[in-house]
């Protein structure tokens, strides 16, 4: 019975040992795969930092194969091409992972929405537009292709796609896009103006308004249509309502509204309106303008008194060049320079800016040239 009881603890401590053993083994193949792995990751790191960078890829894609979950370093690693403006190796490192045939599926939407950014910013349009649509068909990444689409199709100025894109980013990503799809109708609007095409015109700013009721760009649409032909009622209705909808646009068609008061012989009624806008809004300056109404209808002296009462009020740039051109005839050699030196002040500004990215400019741009917000970019108060 001892002798037994000895072999089979013989026995047990056998099996114990080789399981050991083996399991040694295997730990120590997996550090050496491991430590291999690590090796090969920072010579691939120090290829990079020496420019390197077609050796950098060729390890990073070799390391990449052994172990598909390394992917987001890679991913990584051309998203740092892409910014340092590198698009040839961004494109390579992508193109190159697509073109594995182990590349596992849950993989591939990812990095084709990779390379059609980097064909975007390269601008092969045609490109990104096609692997964009291809992302469409993986539901958890359809909100990032159609917000890339809207870009594309804003840049090639394909307002139609743009607004049935926008529209369905809209739904997929739960978030009113209202504002910028009545942009887009604005835009087609313009076109069709452009044209000769007046009724076309008028039916798509309109859609552009009941999509979006604040649309000051649709506002001020319609109301040039209503002035072409002759309805200065409705136009001066139109430019009224910008009031209400950003008032900081007001000066935009302050010539306009001068054009429909005057054709109804009713410029007086455009002077109180001016002046009560003026002194409710602390954002706009419409001083200049009204003095030289004031000038047109009742008489110079009226327009000095008003002028030098509001500037003390509102003291402006614009006011200040205004009381120099206003004064010019009494004025001598010394405050004549002034007035030379305030033009040029007033010239060297920029007209508009953009509240989002502080981007500057003399003319009006709806869509702002440098961060690419609608309806960013607006008059600056001088």
């Amino acid at each position: 019975m001892e002798s037994f009881i000895e072999w089979r603890w013989y026995i047990l401590s056998l099996i114990a040992f080789v399981l050991g053993w083996l399991l040694a083994k295997r730990k120590s193949k997996k550090t050496r795969r491991q430590l291999r792995f690590s090796s090969d990751y920072f010579q691939g790191l120090n290829y990079l930092l020496n420019d390197e960078q077609d050796k950098a890829i060729e390890i990073f894609l070799r390391l990449v194969e052994s172990d598909w979950q390394t992917i987001d370093t890679h991913l990584t690693l051309g998203s740092i091409f892409r910014r340092k403006g590198e698009l040839d190796k961004a494109i390579k490192l992508h193109q190159s992972l697509l073109a594995r045939p182990s590349l596992p599926s849950e993989y591939k939407v990812r990095v084709l929405l990779e390379l059609g950014r980097d064909y975007q910013l390269a601008g092969w349009l045609d490109r990104a537009e096609g692997l964009f649509n291809d992302v469409l068909k993986d539901s958890d990444y359809t909100e990032e292709a159609l917000r890339h689409l809207m870009d594309i199709y804003q840049q090639e100025q394909e307002w139609g796609s743009a607004i049935t894109v926008a529209k369905r980013y809209q739904r997929a990503a739960n978030n009113s896009l209202k504002p910028v799809i009545a942009q887009f109708h604005c835009e087609l609007s313009d076109k069709e103006f452009s044209r000769g095409d007046l009724k076309e015109s008028e039916a798509l700013a309109v859609q552009g308004l009941s999509i979006d009721e604040n649309c000051v760009r649709a506002s001020i649409i319609l109301g040039k249509l209503a002035i072409q032909r002759g309805r200065y009622k409705r136009a001066i209705r139109f430019f009224k309502q910008i009031e209400f909808q950003n008032v900081v646009y007001m000066p935009l068609v302050i010539s306009h509204l001068t054009e429909c008061y005057r054709n109804q012989s009713n410029l007086k009624s455009l002077i109180s309106y001016l002046r009560s806008l003026d002194e409710k809004y602390e954002s706009i300056s419409l001083i200049p303008v009204i003095v030289d109404l004031i000038t047109e209808v009742y008489d110079r002296s009226s327009a000095i008194e008003y002028l030098s009462t509001r500037m003390k009020l509102k003291p402006s740039l614009d006011g200040v060049q205004k009381m120099l051109e206003i004064n010019l005839s009494n004025v001598d050699t010394q405050e004549s320079y002034i007035k030379e030196v305030v033009d040029q002040l007033m010239h060297d500004q920029s007209g508009y800016q953009c509240s989002h990215c502080g981007y500057s400019a003399k003319s009006l741009y709806w869509l702002c040239p440098s961060c690419h917000t609608w309806s960013g970019m607006k008059p600056k108060r001088l």
